[in-house]
């Protein structure tokens, strides 16, 4: 199979299975959170790849959290 943002082939237990909306960004168990992430997209990234995504994702939103805070207490 082949890595979707990379582009190269993976043996499938070299892939892992990216929700673009992260289960952890919902409330509820860990069965609650995976359906509310279900309804969005999804892809196959290798481990590297998907790494790199967790820890931009992140960055992203931690970054976004903060301009949103800022509003909210200053507002």
């Amino acid at each position: 199979m082949k890595c979707f943002k990379c582009q190269r082939e993976f043996e499938e237990k070299d892939l892992q299975e990216s929700h673009n909306v992260p289960c952890y960004l919902f409330f509820g168990d860990r069965r609650i959170r995976k359906q509310q992430a279900d309804h969005y997209p999804r892809r196959w990234l290798c481990i590297k790849c998907h790494k790199e995504y967790e820890e931009k994702l992140n960055k992203f939103i931690v970054n976004c959290a903060l301009q949103f805070s800022k509003e909210y207490f200053n507002g």
